[in-house]
């Protein structure tokens, strides 16, 4: 008897539905599963070409959970005009004694092995980061999703600045314009956005990649 259950149209039937919305389940909850680093930067200008790096923070991700915070600063060569450091709040003498971006490499490399980075203006940070690896005759590889193109996309905000975003979700903006004060920001922000997303049918990384 138990046979012909098994081997019944009706049991099969029941059987495809519910792998069907076992693997749709696990389809919704891809994104927010993924591992990510949520990256920000601090710079003495806005010309990776001109300018350098004076602060890296980032959180690595798994499962929404922080596992793990790199942040440093970084010292320049150039000096940190007055305009920067009321922008970013970092000065000479605080990044004095502090590694160059060539000492940080190797580790900042291993950090970010295997994750999806996130940031928000992606293209500016990965644009220093990559040319200021390049004079190390290193490069970086990992998919890159940028969370100020993803709220655009998805939010009808006066503005899409870090901040407006986080305000609209109801979060508290951390520490503005500091490098690690933004990437606590965006880790909350970035998973407000996923689930948002969902409403646009977005719910794999490869959707994502076409956005962001």
């Amino acid at each position: 008897m138990i046979t012909s259950l098994l081997e019944s149209t009706e049991f099969q039937k029941l059987e495809k539905e519910y792998k069907f919305l076992s693997r749709a389940r696990e389809k919704l909850d891809e994104l927010p599963a993924l591992p990510y680093i949520i990256l920000d930067v601090e710079t003495t200008g806005l010309d990776p070409q001109k300018h350098e790096l004076t602060e890296i923070a980032a959180l690595k991700i798994e499962k929404q959970e922080i596992v793990d915070v790199f942040n440093t600063l970084i010292k320049p060569k150039q000096k940190i005009s007055y305009k920067i450091t009321q922008l970013t709040g970092i000065t000479e003498e605080m990044v004095s004694g502090q590694p160059s971006f060539s000492d940080i490499v190797p580790k900042f490399l291993q950090y970010v092995k295997g994750y999806n980075l996130v940031a928000h203006n992606a293209e500016f940070d990965l644009s220093f980061i990559r040319h200021h690896l390049s004079l190390n005759k290193k490069e970086i590889n990992n998919p890159v999703l940028c969370s100020l193109k993803l709220s655009r996309f998805l939010l009808k905000t006066h503005n899409h600045k870090l901040h407006t975003v986080a305000g609209h979700f109801g979060i508290t903006a951390q520490n503005r314009h500091r490098a690690l004060g933004d990437v606590e920001t965006l880790y909350q922000a970035w998973f407000k956005l996923l689930e948002l997303a969902k409403t646009k049918n977005i719910y794999d990384l490869e959707e994502l990649r076409k956005i962001c």
